[in-house]
């Protein structure tokens, strides 16, 4: 029987020599039974219920993709659980093996039909269930007799050690004193009313690693209200090991996981007093502040969707330029305590207004588009002469690769399909069939940009509508925000000369531009910049390819 292994180990922590062994077994049972292996294939720290598309279990995928082309008899795998931890995707890999016409064997369980696949497909699904229940309830042991079963919280070391019987005891920690200093500060200046972003910056500014060992970050101190993460928010620097704070869920969907906090009532919490590194009234008072400053601002809920969220980047940094307070934009990295030196900021007003002086004044100027269309026109052109020379040369590869086509078909229709070979020789064969199609196609269908001498105020008179209907807070606004985006490439905000203000650099693309003034859809192509400093005045850069 023509056969096929797959293998599959879960994660990390397993050996990964595991596939290996799994491999070695299902050929001793190949050997002894004389079947002919054709192919293996294997998923290595991949969970059976990850899914089984390509970006999911490539391997899985991979092999089924195998089965299609024909040629297999079987698939050989060490147990149903490597094949499938969930009772869908079991039940969809047997049904496309079954399509086929091939039997899924496993050493642990023989053939797998219907009724045995539905029984070992729940069997395997529950053991998932069964098996991450256990570790919880060891997680909880754990947390329980002091130890930390998780990763290691900045301020302390592993302190892990050997019981009498000479077995390690994991989940040990005690106080780095040179870091637990460092919580301190952190605790003692946000208590002082400093921002979690102001004491980023000061470490970073004294030269202090972060617990990564790069830079301080205001998420890292401050962490996530939802998730209570975050040094400010770790009661471990109380004492106190907390577990169970969040959940991992898994999206039907994409199969990926998604992390989602847990009621507090649900968490495990065993005290640790050797741990202790802040006293009960500098939390209190830190606790007290950050839920202050989390009191919810209508005027931010009710903010609009901006013209430029998520295209600035900062000059210096390449981080995001982002809006602070309700009408002001800066630096993301800056204002996080990232390290980044930019401190400037612009008004929102003014900050659109540079970019869109820029799309209306000076990113269509008719020497940016003459040279743009010069390049287009250029590029097509070569082209054009390159596969008219090669015309027939084209066509007799096309015919020659159709014939080769014709012919591997043929092949696998009287039994060559035996041959493993032959399918990445048949797959090249269309490939290089069909791009020779699409070579004769192009030169069939070259189009010619023209350009009437009106465009360019045709185009302006288009942006001036769009720029007016942003004004509006209603449909028409919602109307021009994405057609302006889409003629916007990129911005990039720098420092300008002297102690204030910021110099804007605009990126555009020409092609939509053109199809704007037109009338045509908007798509992606060529890019142009412009800039608006900080002033009045405006510049064109260069054209970009």
């Amino acid at each position: 029987m023509r056969t096929i292994i797959y293998a599959r180990y879960s994660t990390d922590l397993q050996n990964s020599r595991s596939i290996a062994d799994q491999i070695a077994l299902c050929r001793e049972r190949a050997a002894a039974e004389g079947w002919q292996i054709i192919d293996t294939f294997t998923d290595a720290e991949i969970s059976g219920a990850a899914g089984i598309a390509e970006d999911q279990r490539p391997g899985m995928n991979a092999m089924l993709m195998r089965v299609e082309q024909g040629g297999v008899d079987q698939v050989v795998a060490e147990s149903t659980s490597r094949i499938a931890r969930h009772q869908g995707d079991g039940f969809a890999i047997r049904e496309r093996l079954s399509y086929y016409g091939v039997r899924l064997f496993t050493l642990s369980q023989g053939e797998i039909d219907e009724i045995k696949g539905w029984v070992q497909g729940f069997l395997d699904s529950q053991a998932r269930k069964d098996i991450a229940f256990n570790v919880k309830r060891g997680q909880r042991g754990t947390v329980r007799a002091g130890r930390s079963p998780a990763g290691l919280a900045y301020g302390y070391r592993k302190a892990n050690r050997l019981d009498e019987r000479g077995e390690l005891i994991r989940g040990l920690r005690a106080i780095d004193a040179d870091q637990a200093d460092i919580v301190r500060r952190i605790f003692t200046e946000y208590a002082n009313q400093r921002s979690a972003r102001q004491i980023a910056a000061g470490l970073n500014a004294d030269g202090i690693p972060g617990p990564t060992g790069g830079t301080w970050r205001n998420s890292t101190i401050a962490g996530d209200r939802q998730r209570k993460n975050g040094m400010l928010q770790n009661r471990i620097y109380i004492g106190k090991i907390v577990h169970e704070r969040t959940s991992k869920v898994s999206d039907p969907r994409t199969r990926k996981e998604r992390i989602r906090p847990n009621p507090e009532a649900d968490w495990i919490e065993a005290d640790a007093p050797d741990l202790r590194i802040i006293d009960d009234v500098t939390w209190d008072r830190v606790q007290q502040l950050r839920a202050a400053f989390s009191t919810p601002r209508p005027e931010m809920a009710r903010r609009p969707k901006r013209l430029l969220s998520g295209i600035g980047r900062c000059g210096l940094c390449g981080g995001g330029w982002i809006v602070i307070g309700r009408d002001q934009w800066a630096c993301g990295k800056h204002r996080d305590g990232g390290g980044c030196t930019n401190n400037r900021t612009i008004k929102t007003h003014v900050y659109e207004q540079k970019v869109l002086d820029g799309l209306r004044d000076d990113m269509l100027h008719p020497d940016v588009v003459s040279a743009y269309v010069r390049e287009w026109h250029e590029s097509r052109r070569q082209r054009t002469q390159e596969v008219t020379q090669q015309r027939a040369k084209l066509e007799r590869r096309q015919r020659e690769a159709s014939a080769k086509v014709d012919r591997l078909v043929n092949a696998i229709a009287d039994g060559g399909e035996e041959f493993v070979e032959i399918r990445a020789i048949l797959s090249k064969a269309r490939h290089d069939r069909d791009a020779i199609a699409q070579q004769l196609a192009d030169l069939e269908a070259c189009p010619v940009v023209t350009l009437h001498p009106g465009i360019a105020d045709d185009y302006r008179a288009q942006v001036a509508v769009l720029t007016e209907a942003l004004a509006d807070h209603g449909h028409a606004q919602q109307e021009a925000i994405p057609k302006l985006r889409a003629l916007i490439g990129s911005v990039t905000v720098y420092p300008a000369e002297g102690r204030r203000g910021v110099e804007v650099e605009a990126t555009g693309r020409v092609a939509n531009m053109l199809a704007l003034a037109t009338g045509q859809d908007l798509h992606a192509s060529m890019y142009v910049n412009a800039g608006a400093g900080s002033g009045d005045r405006t510049r064109i850069t260069s054209l970009e390819g």
